[in-house]
C-alpha cells in the first residue's frame, strides 16, 4: 500500500517519545537559524569579495600605515582632534598590525563581516518587533547593500563605522530591555542595564558619531511593526529613547570638551556648530536626503544619470506617502499619525550630528543611519501595498529587488572604488620598482593627477570614482608606502632617495624615475 510522504512522516513521528519529537523539532529549528545566520553573513562577504581582495589603498591608508608604525599616537591625536578618540585608537591598533597595503584587505574583510553581523542583529530585531519573516529578511539583506555600506566595505578606514553601528544596536537593546522591564523586576538590574546601554552609545559617539545614530533604526522598526501600543504609550517610549540618545550626545560632548580644555588633545577648527539653520535645512533637503531616498542609484558630481536619480527619489517619496495613507486607512487615525510622525522625525534624528555640525559636505558614509531608517519605512510601505498580491508574486518582487541591489552594490564597490584606487596604486608601485638604490641617491618625480584624469564616468565627492593622487601630500605618502612594501628590511629608507611631485615636470632638472599619474585617463571606463 502506498502511503503519502507527509502521512508517513507523521506516523513515524507518532511512534517516537514526546521528548524525542520535541528535540527533533528544536534541532530542525536550530539548524534553520544557523543556516539563516550564515546566509546573512555570506551576502556582504560575497558581494564585496572582489573589492575586498583587490590590491589598493585609499588616500588616508598610506599615511595611516606609516604613522601607525613610525609615529605612534599621531593617528589617535588627529582623530581625537575631530572628537573621535576611540576611532583613532582602533585605527592605530589595526593599521599597526596591517603594516602593508596588501594587508589592508583584511580590514575590508572585517568590515564586510561586521555588515553581516548588522544584518543578523537587525533581522532578529525586526522579528521581535512583529515584522514578518520574509519582510525582515529582505530589509536585513538590503541594509548591507546600500551605498553607505558599499563605502564602508570598500574603505579600510571604514570598518570602525560598521562596528559603531553594530554597538549602537546593542546599546538600543540594552536600553529598550530596561524600559520594557515589568514593575516587579529588580530596580537595580534594570537601572544597570540602562546604564550599560547609555555607556555603549557614548562610546559609539567617541568612535564615529554619524554611525552612532544607527540607534534610531531599531526604534523606527519598533514603531512600524508593533501596532499593539496606543499613541500615548508609543509617544512615551519614543521620548524616553530619544532622551537617552540626547543624553549620550551631551555626555560625549562634555567628555571631549574636558579633554580639550585639559590639553589632552587639540581641538580641530572643524568642530563648530551650525549658525545658519535656514541654509542648512535647504542643504539637507537638496543633498543628503535625496541621496538617502535614491537608495541604490548614486548621485554624481557631473549629473550623469540625473533623470534616473531624480526619478528614484520621486518614486521613493511616492511609496512612502502611499504607505502612510494605507496605514491610516487600514489601522486607523492613531496609527496613521504615529507612522507620519516617525517618517518625518526619525530620519532627521538619524542625521542630527551632521545637521548640528557646521560642515556641509554630503557623503554617503554619514547617511548610513538615515538611509536605514528610510529603508524601514520603504520596505514596510511596499509590504502594505502588496499584501493583496499572491505570495509567489511578492516573493518574485523581493528576489528581483535583492538581486538588483546585490549586483549594483558589487559593481559600485569594485568598479568605482577598488579599481580606480588600484590603478593609482599600481602606477606608483610600478615607478617604485624602477628605483635602484645605491651610493648615488636616485631622484624621482611624480606628475600629479588632475580632476580630468579620472578613470570612471561616475564620480561622487571623495567616495565613488574619486582620485587619491590629486593632492600635494598623497603621492609622497603612496611612494613611501610602495618603497617600504618593496624593501621592508631596509632601514632609514626615506634617506636613500629624493622624491618630489608637482603638476608638471620641471624643465631644468633631470630625474631617474618619472611617474606620470596623468596616465590614469588611459584606464577610463564608462562606469
Amino acid at each position: 500500500m502506498n502511503v503519502p510522504e507527509p502521512a508517513l512522516s507523521e506516523a513515524v513521528a507518532s511512534t517516537l517519545p514526546a521528548g524525542a519529537a520535541a528535540a527533533d523539532r528544536a534541532g530542525a529549528a536550530g539548524l534553520k537559524a544557523w543556516m539563516l545566520t550564515v546566509a546573512l553573513f555570506l551576502v556582504p562577504l560575497v558581494t564585496y569579495w572582489p573589492a575586498t581582495f583587490h590590491d589598493y589603498g585609499l588616500r588616508d591608508d598610506y599615511s595611516n600605515l606609516r604613522e601607525a608604525l613610525e609615529e605612534h599616537g599621531k593617528v589617535l591625536q588627529f582623530c581625537a582632534s575631530h572628537a573621535r578618540p576611540l576611532y583613532g585608537w582602533l585605527l592605530q591598533a589595526t593599521y599597526g598590525e596591517a603594516a602593508s597595503v596588501q594587508n589592508l584587505a583584511w580590514l575590508r574583510f572585517g568590515a564586510a563581516l561586521l555588515l553581516g553581523a548588522i544584518s543578523v542583529v537587525m533581522f532578529r530585531a525586526l522579528r521581535a518587533c512583529h515584522w514578518s519573516f520574509n519582510t525582515s529578511l529582505c530589509l536585513a539583506l538590503l541594509l548591507a547593500l546600500v551605498p553607505a555600506a558599499q563605502v564602508i566595505a570598500g574603505w579600510a578606514v571604514g570598518w570602525p563605522y560598521a562596528l559603531t553601528a553594530l554597538l549602537s544596536l546593542a546599546a538600543y537593546f540594552a536600553v529598550d530591555g530596561a524600559l520594557r522591564a515589568p514593575p516587579a523586576a529588580r530596580r537595580s538590574r534594570t537601572l544597570g542595564q540602562g546604564m550599560i546601554g547609555l555607556g555603549l552609545i557614548v562610546g559609539c559617539m567617541l568612535i564615529y558619531q554619524p554611525s552612532a545614530m544607527f540607534y534610531v533604526v531599531p526604534l523606527a522598526a519598533g514603531l512600524i511593526g508593533d501596532r499593539r501600543r496606543d499613541a500615548p504609550v508609543t509617544a512615551r517610549w519614543l521620548l524616553l529613547h530619544l532622551g537617552i540618545l540626547a543624553a549620550a550626545l551631551a555626555i560625549a560632548y562634555g567628555v571631549m570638551s574636558l579633554m580639550y580644555t585639559s590639553h589632552v588633545f587639540v581641538r580641530s577648527a572643524r568642530i563648530a556648530f551650525e549658525q545658519h539653520w535656514g541654509d542648512k535645512l535647504a542643504w539637507f533637503v537638496s543633498e543628503p536626503l535625496p541621496n538617502a531616498l535614491s537608495l541604490f542609484v548614486l548621485n554624481d558630481d557631473h549629473h550623469r544619470n540625473r533623470a534616473l536619480y531624480i526619478g528614484c527619489v520621486v518614486l521613493a517619496g511616492l511609496i512612502l506617502a502611499a504607505g502612510a495613507v494605507v496605514e491610516w486607512r487600514r489601522y486607523g487615525r492613531g496609527r496613521g499619525l504615529v507612522w507620519l510622525f516617525g517618517l518625518c522625525v526619525l530620519p532627521t534624528v538619524a542625521f542630527t550630528v551632521s545637521l548640528v555640525a557646521s560642515e556641509r559636505y554630503a557623503t554617503y558614509r554619514t547617511i548610513f543611519a538615515m538611509t536605514a531608517v528610510l529603508l524601514c519605512f520603504l520596505v514596510a510601505s511596499v509590504r502594505l501595498m502588496t499584501e493583496r498580491l499572491g505570495t509567489n508574486t511578492r516573493k518574485f518582487l523581493a528576489v528581483a529587488a535583492l538581486g538588483a541591489a546585490l549586483s549594483t552594490a558589487q559593481h559600485h564597490a569594485y568598479a568605482l572604488i577598488a579599481v580606480p584606487q588600484g590603478n593609482e596604486w599600481q602606477l606608483i608601485l610600478s615607478g617604485a620598482r624602477h628605483v635602484r638604490l645605491g651610493p648615488i641617491r636616485p631622484r624621482i618625480f611624480a606628475i600629479a593627477s588632475t580632476p580630468a584624469d579620472i578613470s570612471t564616468a561616475t564620480i561622487y565627492h571623495d567616495e565613488f570614482g574619486s582620485l587619491s593622487s590629486n593632492s600635494e601630500w598623497v603621492p609622497k605618502e603612496m611612494f613611501k608606502r610602495a618603497m617600504r612594501d618593496l624593501h621592508p628590511d631596509v632601514a632609514h629608507l626615506d634617506q636613500l632617495y629624493d622624491f618630489s611631485t608637482g603638476p608638471s615636470l620641471p624643465a631644468n632638472r633631470r630625474f631617474d624615475v618619472i611617474i606620470d599619474m596623468r596616465r590614469l585617463r588611459q584606464f577610463y571606463t564608462d562606469n
